[in-house]
């Protein structure tokens, strides 16, 4: 324990006060700190600073937001204490047998203080004029030293040290762990001392060490890890190695009156003034600063720290002796440390009340109109009375900034439900609200449910139609029944890729229904009517896709004459001739004309030759026939056409032009 003996404050005569409407506390808080080890942690709080030792460099003083106030180096400290008017920090330095005072304020070394030259100082307490400490006697080459209490005066001219003021039973046969010391707050005259085979209570109000109470060490284990006495001086408590709670004790007889558990192993504790008590705990996969209020067994808070490194999967854990109360005031400083030796100042603003949990449960998806039931449960470890209200709000598409529903109460198990009936679909969000009190933090939580929404009717005509290049194309889209949005938007997205899809109207159906847009179409065209819905009828888009057909025109040259041969006209070419045939079209990116001719021969048509001729940048393909000496007396058929997909592209309608005929003179 860190007994923090601060200046005195007018909050320490009067009691805590508590001002009607006054804003709430800060969010707790952490900071990661530029130090490589933390122990022994105090809170002065006249100056709203930390101190504490770091082993391998000295005294840091922090603020209370993390950021160093001053250092002094003194390695090797074991113990800190400050006196109770703040102006004097006392560190206990076994390695060079003495007690080292420094001025709180600056930090500077005002005295050093010798406890023998075979003597390790390792706890200090004061009270009652005296520095109290336990400490371990061992000479040099010796293998075991011997552990006991001693006393140091400075209030003379010159230092006074008692040594051997407790019991022979102080001493640790196997560790030469000292004894570990604690006084209250409230100066009552006493100190509580534990160690590996006694714990006592001492009174020592007159400067002398006179026992009130002790017994021998019951634990599982006899390692002391923390002693705390309250700040009346009529509770011992101590933590200790293995053991997973707690122990208080009266300090009249040593008889435990309760124990405060805790997961992973008690390691550290603090009394607050008005005696609730934080115990800190071992364990990397638990929690780790536990708050119980005086009288309790129960914790009405605790703290997990999380995982602040990558290299574990465990936490954080609690660093040795860094919890630590603000002395009359409500915050508690703890000091964690990581797989990765970093270590993080946390400030917790309000860990006297309880952090109640809610939880609800109900649909995940609902038809809108209709009823439905949420439930949920509110719980804190103060036990809520049945009747405690809690506030219902809905927010929806047509409340986003929420409604009230009214407040349930919950019953003695801590239950409450509620019925609603949405009219708005899509997400609705219900919050449960406890306001929280003068021991229990306010604590919400939503629940989502996803309203259906009705689908609407909405129709496009034309889907399927094949245009005329170019040609103006009326579209009529139909608008079913909605709640209050009645806008239809058109969108065209011509095929290939390149020209994207764009808005071609936006209106305001009709009493009837009806909106109109229309579109000249050059390529074939997926057109959408969307409706984006509102807040009782889903969005909805239908699709129609119109297509276009190609201007393909084929003109035969080089032929000497035309003439009939029955009804149809024939061009005439000589048997020295080259039949030329140009095809004109517009172009596209790697477009192709198709070219087929057939020949007249025993009663019918056949295939004579058939290709696909680049189109250039003009938008032309030509072929020809280079010879036709051996076709003389022969009749043929030519057309031209674009084919979708088999023309180098798809984004027009395949289209054929008409048979145009020609025939080679004897």
């Amino acid at each position: 324990m860190r007994t923090t003996i601060a200046a005195a404050s007018a909050a320490a005569v009067l009691g805590t006060v508590v001002f009607a409407g006054a804003a709430p506390a800060a969010a707790d808080s952490t900071k990661l700190l530029p130090i490589r080890a933390a122990d022994n942690l105090i809170v002065d709080s006249g100056r709203q600073r930390l101190l504490l030792s770091d082993e391998s460099s000295g005294i840091v003083a922090l603020g209370y937001d993390g950021t160093v106030a001053g250092r002094y180096a003194l390695p090797g400290v074991s113990d800190l204490f400050l006196t109770r008017d703040a102006a004097r920090l006392y560190a206990a330095v076994p390695a060079e047998h003495k007690i080292v005072a420094l001025d709180a304020e600056t930090l500077q070394r005002v005295g050093d203080y010798p406890v023998g030259d075979t003597v390790l100082p390792y706890h200090l307490v004061a009270t009652s004029g005296k520095i109290w400490f336990g400490y371990s006697d061992k000479p040099a080459g010796s293998f075991s030293g011997k552990e006991n209490i001693g006393s140091l005066d400075v209030s003379g001219e010159s230092p006074v040290v008692a040594l051997d003021l407790g019991d022979p039973k102080w001493d640790d046969p196997w560790y030469d762990k000292a004894p570990r010391l604690a006084a209250a707050a409230g100066d009552a005259g006493r100190i509580a001392v534990a160690g590996v085979q006694q714990d006592a209570v001492l009174d020592v109000s007159d400067g002398t060490a006179k026992v009130v109470a002790r017994v021998d060490a019951i634990s599982v284990s006899s390692e002391k890890q923390d002693v705390g006495l309250s700040p009346d001086g009529e509770l011992m408590a101590t933590t200790v190695y293995g053991e997973y709670a707690a122990r208080l004790r009266r300090t009249s007889d040593l008889e435990e009156v309760r124990r405060l558990p805790v997961e992973g192993g008690s390691t550290a504790l603090d009394f607050a003034a008005d005696g609730t008590v934080a115990v800190g705990a071992g364990g990397v996969y638990d929690p780790d600063v536990y708050v119980f209020a005086s009288g309790s067994s129960t914790a009405v808070r605790n703290y997990e720290f999380g995982n602040s490194s990558d290299n574990s999967s465990g936490g954080d854990r609690l660093a040795r002796d860094a919890v630590a109360w603000e002395p009359g005031g409500s915050r508690l400083f703890a000091i964690s440390s990581n797989h990765e030796g970093e270590f993080t100042l946390r400030v917790f603003t309000e860990p006297r009340k309880s952090q109640p949990t809610l939880a609800l449960t109900g649909p995940s998806t609902a038809a809108r109109a209709r009823a439905l039931t949420v439930s949920g449960t509110l719980a804190a470890s103060l036990a809520l009375p049945a009747g405690t209200p809690v506030t219902v709000t809905r927010t929806d598409a047509e409340t986003p900034g929420g409604v009230s529903l009214g407040t349930r109460t919950i019953t003695a198990s801590g239950g409450f439900s509620f019925t609603d009936t949405p009219q708005a679909g899509g997400r609705v969000t219900y919050r449960v609200a406890y306001a929280g009190d003068e021991t229990r933090l306010a604590v919400s939580a939503t629940h989502a449910v996803e309203v259906a929404r009705t689908t609407p009717s909405l129709a496009l005509n034309n889907n399927g139609k094949v245009y005329h290049y170019g040609q103006n194309v009326p579209f009529t889209a139909y608008l079913g029944a909605t709640y209050k949005n009645r806008v239809v938007e058109f969108y065209a997205d011509p095929w290939g890729g390149d020209l994207g899809r764009r808005r071609i109207g936006k209106a305001t159906v009709n009493s009837k229904g009806y909106a109109y847009a229309s579109l000249k179409v050059y390529r074939n065209t997926g057109v959408q009517a969307v409706f984006a819905g509102d807040t009782r009828f889903a969005p909805r888009t239908v699709a129609a896709t119109v297509y276009s057909r190609v201007p393909v025109s084929l003109k035969l040259s080089k032929y000497y004459r035309t003439g009939k041969i029955g009804s149809r006209t024939y061009r005439y070419y000589r048997k020295t001739g080259k039949p030329t045939f140009l095809v004109t079209m517009p172009r596209y990116t790697k477009r192709t004309a198709y070219i087929r001719a057939d020949i007249w021969y025993q009663g019918r048509w056949h295939l004579a030759f058939e290709g696909d001729v680049p189109v250039n940048a003009k938008g032309q393909a030509g072929a020809y026939i280079s010879s036709v000496k051996g076709l003389a007396g022969y009749r043929f058929r030519i057309r031209a056409a674009y084919r979708n997909g088999a023309s180098g592209d798809s984004v027009n309608y395949t289209t054929y032009t008409a048979y145009q005929y020609f025939t080679v003179s004897r």
